[in-house]
């Protein structure tokens, strides 16, 4: 049977409250990229929507949460902060995810920045959270004290943040995991800002999914 690409915007009802998603799964795909946006800022919007495309171009799915909270919900600042809260929302989305068909048998990942990785370490450390990677961008990153069973982890940093390399192995080397990596952009700062930078953050987590079986031997030892 041949296989199309396949696109539409999802709604997910989480207790009482419904979130959107957008979803794209291009034929051939094997692994599904959920790119989880920060509640308190925006700033990324743009810079996510070009990553899914880039991934969706090289046969890598992607459903694009731009909110784990309603509108109404996210004027509170207590629930943008709530990390139990919106783990849990994301845990409930990505369980959904395995029972759309044509996504069921992808295997899937989140993709966020740092600043908000509580939520998706939460959400994959669940007993019966089928996450199998996690890639956290730039420095910042949130404590865990969890450990994870077969979640492999990258974090992708810049070269020159100098400090993000200090504070994220320290969170890192407590966190016990079946591979945990990191690549580091050429010549960039924390937050790659220039299109180059940010094209070669894209490029990084293609491969990531392209070659599993070679993580260990493609990216570096934290």
């Amino acid at each position: 049977m041949v296989r199309y690409d396949f696109q539409t915007t999802l709604n997910f009802q989480v207790n009482r409250v419904q979130l959107k998603g957008e979803l794209f799964i291009p034929s051939r795909a094997a692994f599904l990229a959920v790119l989880v946006l920060d509640e308190k800022d925006d700033k990324f919007a743009d810079r996510f929507s070009k990553m899914r495309n880039f991934l969706n171009e090289r046969g890598v799915a992607t459903l694009f949460l731009k909110g784990l909270l309603t509108h109404e919900e996210r004027e509170i600042h207590a629930n943008r902060s709530d990390t139990n809260l919106l783990s849990d929302r994301l845990l409930e989305i990505t369980k959904q995810i395995k029972n759309i068909e044509g996504a069921d048998s992808l295997k899937i990942s989140y993709i966020g920045s740092s600043a908000i990785a509580g939520r998706m370490f939460r959400a994959a450390g669940s007993s019966d959270s089928p996450v199998e990677s996690l890639i956290l961008i730039g420095n910042g990153l949130q404590e865990y004290n969890g450990k994870f069973l077969n979640v492999s982890v990258l974090n992708i940093l810049g070269e020159l943040d100098f400090t993000g390399r200090i504070v994220n192995r320290s969170i890192l080397s407590k966190i016990e995991s079946t591979v945990k990596k990191v690549y580091f952009v050429p010549g960039s700062p924390s937050h790659f800002e220039d299109n180059t930078k940010w094209f070669m953050v894209s490029e990084a987590i293609q491969r990531w999914y392209l070659f599993p079986e070679k993580r260990s031997l493609e990216f570096s030892e934290f």
